[in-house]
């Protein structure tokens, strides 16, 4: 479903247009004893510091591989018409975000390879890139690391078994990390209106108290907006649709005597409701996400992280048959438990040395069921999986260079009771991995340097193409491969970074993504309809990004960035998608953008997004193309009024400012033109 902008008035400020590390000379953080870090430490000096390669800050000229920052305030900037994480980084380089709509997932890419070989964490721990991203509250996110390049060593695959099952850090992975740390009491209320009576309103509080921070917000949206759909289709709306969300969220983070000794707790409830556009095609969704964590700095040298969180999705739609009728046929009722855990330990062997080990694990609880229309209910699937992994890295500094390399053993068990609302012949499965992660860089002189990356990754296997969903040998369905292999990918990256002025920095990265034994879904029998999964395939992809910022003084910045990729299949049991292209990676994609501070204390910023070419299947013979078209947003804001009690501030947003109405896969396609527009009170 895709409805107008919704976007809750939060704080615009003048931070730099994406944030990416830049080169640094000041040294890694091995070179300051861990204990009394971040005491010894502001915020400031925090936000420069990157966590997502070691679990532990580090300076930005010691981490070998690329990571963007975008920091608050950029978050609070960029355009997110459908109120999706995903979307704050669709002006990122390598990334192609393809939100379908407000209530659907992002269908998109990372470095040419599709939406399940990156990895999405809250924290440190691994969340559904399809399914939370709709559901999190960008006001609870300090900043985002947008980690480029395999990085299956220091985080697992997220064992979802909804929507595309397991997401594996292949291509990369983008940590959202929680605001845990309050030094500035603040009070916010915004409320907004929209196009197709979109309206919003948010309550938003921080403060600390001795030694606990503590954050507390509410949010409320809704909208009736515009129909949609191809005439004829599954998606095709009778009527306006209708959407409302409701979050809340808090965090409470307590320091143990001392500020590098800490517990946290994260927990947001979200309920997502509404119609899509048909009598009987409601839904009704709730997600509860929690996290906590414990941080010691034991001493000088070793530093402990335990993290654990729980992950309840529970979601219900209604299905008609259109178009051949609009009468209610069922509703599906679908629950997942993912309970994340992960204990690192962090040890400084020696002055320019830093070993990272630990082991984490998942356990997951899934079932799904189908109730009709006079209330009767049967069962559709029940399965459960669990996960088990041990992880060692070593990063040393040595003069100029910075070396890294690191190991993971990883074991994932299925369980399968019930799969297409039968009990499947193959009851589990298990498979054990060995993954591996080197790195390198070279610092040049302060201002440049150059890096390279390689690592593995492997995706198991979906339970209906382990198990099956064919009850007897005569019925439809997929038949069961109980010997099927996990996909196995290795990625590759060069680059350099360089500050080539102290207001421009540009960045040049090539990757190369190989995937061996790619699972493909081949056609055993047309009468009955029966397919079977096979280890038949491979695919490739391989490109370049380039970046660059540059600060033009006084808070006016812009950047630009532009990302070429080349993508291939290979199948040699069906010559259809032999030779084609990945699925949902386009061939180019551009962004630029520009934030102009102007007098009066109004700020504009404005973002350009161009997507290139591509298909929505590998089968040459049907597949659609799309894209070739390019997005403009723009966003304003102007301070009311500033007393030394209070600041008002007036946001308004355009986004497709051209109303570029383009289409989207599986009937999707982007209503055009949007606007909102609200206030926002701060004490």
């Amino acid at each position: 479903m895709k409805p107008q902008h919704l976007t809750p008035v939060i704080a615009l400020s003048c931070a730099l247009a994406h944030a990416d590390a830049p080169p640094s000379a000041s040294g890694d953080i091995t070179n300051l004893p861990l204990s009394g870090f971040v005491e010894a430490t502001s915020l400031e000096q925090l936000a420069d510091l990157v966590v997502t390669d070691t679990k532990l800050g580090q300076t930005p000229d010691s981490v070998t591989q690329r990571i963007v920052v975008l920091k608050s305030d950029e978050i609070a900037r960029l355009p997110t018409p459908n109120g999706n994480l995903a979307e704050l980084m669709r002006h990122t380089s390598g990334q192609f975000v393809n939100v379908l709509s407000r209530n659907d997932s992002n269908w998109g890419s990372y470095a040419g390879l599709g939406p399940k070989y990156n990895s999405y964490l809250l924290d440190g721990l691994p969340i559904d890139a399809f399914a939370d991203a709709m559901s999190l509250d960008s006001s609870a996110i300090e900043r985002i690391e947008i980690h480029k390049g395999p990085a299956s060593v220091l985080y697992s695959n997220y064992l979802t078994m909804d929507f595309v099952g397991n997401e594996a850090p292949l291509a990369g992975t983008t940590n959202f990390v929680l605001k845990n740390r309050v030094d500035t009491p603040l009070t916010r209320f915004a409320a907004g209106f929209g196009s197709w009576g979109t309206r919003a309103a948010r309550a938003y509080t921080q403060g600390a108290s001795g030694q606990l921070s503590y954050i507390v917000s509410a949010s409320h949206e809704l909208a009736d907006y515009r129909q949609y759909g191809n005439p004829g289709s599954w998606l095709q709306t009778t009527s306006r649709p209708h959407y409302e969300k409701d979050r809340v969220f808090t965090n409470l983070s307590y320091a143990l005597g001392r500020p590098d000794h800490t517990i946290s707790l994260y927990y947001q409830y979200t309920a997502h409701q509404g119609t899509m556009g048909r009598p009987n095609r409601d839904f009704d969704h709730t997600h509860n996400t929690f996290n906590f964590a414990y941080n010691n700095a034991i001493n000088d040298d070793w530093h402990l992280q335990f993290k654990y969180g729980e992950r309840h999705y529970d979601r219900r739609f209604s299905h008609d048959d259109y178009p051949s009728s609009l009468a209610l046929v069922n509703r599906d009722l679908n629950r997942q438990t993912i309970r994340p855990a992960d204990l690192t330990a962090s040890y400084r062997l020696a002055r320019d040395s830093l070993l990272t080990l630990g082991v984490d694990g998942q356990w997951v609880d899934y079932a799904t069921e189908t109730r009709s229309p006079a209330g009767a209910t049967t069962p559709a699937n029940r399965a459960e999986a669990r996960s088990t992994g041990y992880f060692i890295q070593e990063k040393l500094r040595w003069n100029d260079w910075v070396l890294r390399a690191g190991l993971r053993r990883n074991t994932i068990h299925h369980d399968y009771a019930l799969l297409g609302g039968n009990a499947p012949t193959t009851t589990s499965a298990a498979w054990s991995k060995n993954l591996w992660s080197v790195g390198a860089r070279y610092n040049l002189s302060p201002g440049l340097a150059f890096y390279g990356n390689a690592g593995s990754s492997f995706m198991v296997p979906t339970a209906k193409q382990i198990g099956g969903t064919v009850p007897t040998p005569g019925a439809s369905g997929e038949l069961p491969n109980p010997a099927l292999r996990p996909e196995s990918g290795i990625g590759r990256d060069l680059g350099v970074d360089w500050q080539a002025t102290s207001a421009l920095h540009l960045n040049l990265r090539g990757f190369v993504n190989t995937i061996s034994d790619a699972i493909v879904t081949n056609i055993v029998s047309a009468v009955p309809s029966q397919v079977r999964s096979e280890n038949a395939g491979g695919a490739r992809s391989a490109g370049f990004e380039l970046d660059s910022r540059y600060a033009l003084g006084a808070g006016l910045t812009a950047f630009a960035n532009l990302t070429h990729t080349r993508t291939r299949i290979s199948d040699n049991l069906n010559p259809g998608n032999d030779g084609s292209q990945i699925p949902f990676a386009p061939d180019r994609l551009a962004n630029a953008g520009l934030v102009v501070p102007l007098p009066g204390e109004l700020v504009v910023a404005a973002y350009y997004h161009w997507v290139g070419r591509y298909y929505d299947s590998t089968d040459r013979a049907s597949r659609q193309s799309f894209g070739n078209y390019g997005v403009i947003n723009l966003r304003a804001q102007k301070v009311l009024s500033r007393t030394a009690g209070y600041t008002a501030l007036a946001t308004a947003d355009l986004n497709n400012l051209t109303d570029r109405q383009y289409r989207m896969p599986f009937d999707f396609r982007d209503p055009g033109i949007s606007g909102f527009a609200g206030v926002e009170v701060r004490y």
